[in-house]
């Protein structure tokens, strides 16, 4: 019998995207069986399971100790990315963890969800604006523009969708608004670029914003940086992606992905077979 691979879902959106069929399609073609599976739905699925790639797990948040329960449960050297480095990114915390190993970020800090609290972030950083976010989150989901002197009204729609007890104070970069880029790496190394587009007059690029993803060609000096960046994680992952801005003609780091990221994969010519190419690596170095 074939060894089976599992892609992890969600119960609320339990389909794979157009990416990730085209990342279930090359792994049929080396030979493998695959299935998915909500992470929050029974065990089952994943028990025994050759490898669980965790791919649009994007309800997480919802339920958060719950998935990292989830996560305990599954068997180590047979998920990916690995739990550990899951664990370190859920929290957005790990930002400023990469900062102080060299990458460059906008400015930013973690404080309590409280307005007080987020204005004098702002005065810490010498902030006229800035964007809140939870510091564990998922699909832009309680991520605010905010402005000095309007701390209260922006922490209200924040407390409104969303009951993290913290956030991330970031300041806002102007350049968002064209759209950032990203790079995906599998293995550690580069498959292709992709550019997250916001809707007109919006700064957050996910698609229940109205924001599109495309496929962008990446100058080398950005790859570079992103690679770095790749470099200082924690762990190598299996599957990255790299999201940033250009400015000032220097990358600036916005996020890591590596636990659920779309990854593009129908948007780039091959990038389904690199992917599993990585995965089937990763099996025999085991």
């Amino acid at each position: 019998m074939p060894d089976r691979i599992v892609l992890a879902t969600c119960r609320a959106w339990p389909e794979l995207s157009p990416s990730d069929r085209c990342l279930a399609d090359a792994l049929v073609q080396r030979g493998f069986r695959v299935e998915r599976a909500p992470w929050n739905g029974p065990f089952e699925p994943f028990d025994g399971a050759r490898a669980v790639l965790i791919r649009s797990t994007w309800d997480y948040h919802q339920t958060l100790d719950d998935y990292r329960a989830w996560l305990d449960r599954l068997e180590p050297t047979r998920v990916f990315n690995a739990p550990d480095l899951v664990r370190w990114n859920l929290d957005k915390a790990y930002l400023t963890d990469l900062a102080a190993r060299g990458a460059l970020l906008p400015a930013c800090t973690i404080v309590e969800a409280d307005a007080a609290l987020v204005a004098g972030a702002l005065a810490r950083l010498s902030l006229r604006e800035a964007i809140i976010k939870p510091t564990v989150g998922a699909s832009g989901v309680g991520v605010e523009r905010v402005a000095c002197g309007h701390e209260a009204e922006a922490l209200a729609r924040f407390h409104a969708v969303t009951r993290s007890p913290r956030l991330l104070v970031q300041e806002f970069i102007p350049e968002v608004t064209a759209g950032e880029i990203a790079g995906v790496f599998f293995g550690g190394t580069f498959s292709h670029g992709l550019r997250r587009v916001p809707a007109t007059g919006e700064f957050r690029v996910n698609s229940q914003y109205g924001g599109r993803m495309e496929a962008a060609a990446l100058d080398e000096a950005t790859i570079d940086a992103m690679t770095r960046v790749l470099r200082s994680l924690p762990s190598e992952p299996l599957y990255a992606r790299i999201d940033g801005v250009r400015r000032n003609a220097r990358f600036v780091l916005m996020e890591v992905e590596v636990t659920e990221p779309g990854l593009g994969l129908h948007l780039a010519p091959g990038a389904g077979d690199r992917f599993a190419a990585a995965l089937v690596a990763r099996l025999h170095a085991a």
